[in-house]
């Protein structure tokens, strides 16, 4: 069996058709086809083991992933990690792959269903912290779902946002990017994408009215010990709402969300807003977060793409080679 490295994976897999598959998956009644247990952490110092089993339809996959902060430091990835994907009934492997941009493009898909329908409709600025690949996968996918003109970009380390904003110069010349401060960041922008693994709050203080019109996409804080979104923000948010109930046990936004008297029933999952069609009333003078920490059922979606992708391929190169 093949192995899909990772450039043939985002080659073969775009962000709108991620976006489209996972958009899909919940638009069925799907409750009764799925197992997908929590995922399993091992912590290891500053690194963090995770293992992502799950099942759907005609098919079992399962996730290795290790994260390492430190290797920021190193000039190298912070995720590495394996994919694979079986037939649920026989649990013969059908595909193995690279499953770090799995990783990317479920995630920038679910962020940007959240934008899709928890944001201003007519946003048109986009503010990301953190231009690492998540950060990249949420351009991607803000431009799917929004007609995003400006972007406006905050990294610590000044050369890494400058290859963010030279790749996105290249491959969307038709809109504005630039470096700022967090605090100028958070006052141009529609929607804010924070893609940090911060134990320390990375968006700013800021006046009540600054907030009013914003989406909070929260991507990088998975662990206990993480927190991007200050207390006050999170405090003073009309609404929050989740990918997955496990982020009220997992990220440390959620967790300071929970102590600051947010109670979990009173937010909604990717599930049920995608299922109810959900679009809050009044987005321009509300604050809303939308917090993603991910479930091994949206790698499975997203692999489940790709490998349906491939069979379609290959069935056709096998069509036209009959036809020769």
């Amino acid at each position: 069996m093949e192995f899909i490295n990772a450039e043939k994976v985002r080659n073969l897999l775009s962000m709108k058709e991620t976006v489209q598959a996972v958009e899909e998956f919940y638009q069925e009644d799907t409750e009764d086809k799925i197992v997908s247990p929590e995922r399993m952490h091992i912590e290891d110092d500053g690194n963090t083991s995770l293992l992502m089993p799950s099942y759907f339809g005609e098919y079992y996959a399962t996730k290795l992933v290790g994260v390492a902060p430190g290797n920021t430091k190193l000039g190298k990835p912070t995720i590495h990690g394996i994919m694979a994907l079986y037939n649920r009934r026989t649990m013969e492997p059908l595909l193995l792959c690279d499953a770090v941009p799995v990783t990317e493009s479920r995630t920038g898909a679910i962020g940007g269903l959240g934008m899709k329908y928890l944001g201003k409709e007519k946003a048109v600025t986009l503010g990301i912290v953190g231009t690492g690949t998540q950060g990249w996968s949420h351009l991607q996918s803000a431009i799917t779902v929004r007609s995003i003109e400006k972007v406006y970009i905050y990294n610590r380390t000044e050369e890494k946002a400058d290859k963010f904003i030279e790749k996105a110069q290249k491959e969307y010349p038709y809109i504005h990017i630039e470096k700022t401060t967090p605090e100028f960041l958070v006052k141009l922008s529609d929607i804010i994408v924070t893609c940090t693994t911060s134990t320390t709050p990375v968006l700013p203080e800021l006046p009540a009215e600054v907030w009013k019109g914003k989406l909070i996409v929260g991507v990088g804080s998975f662990r206990p010990a993480m927190q991007e979104i200050p207390d006050s923000v999170l405090k003073q948010a009309d609404e929050i709402h989740v990918d997955a109930g496990g982020a009220f046990r997992e990220s440390g936004d959620m967790l300071k969300a929970k102590d600051l008297g947010r109670k979990p029933e009173d937010s909604m999952s990717l599930k049920e807003i995608i299922g109810n069609s959900y679009k809050p009333d009044n987005t321009e003078e509300k604050l809303i977060i939308f917090k993603s920490v991910g479930d091994a059922v949206f790698d499975l979606v997203t692999v489940k793409a790709l490998y349906e992708k491939l069979d379609d391929s290959a069935g056709m190169e096998s069509s036209l080679s009959a036809n020769d």
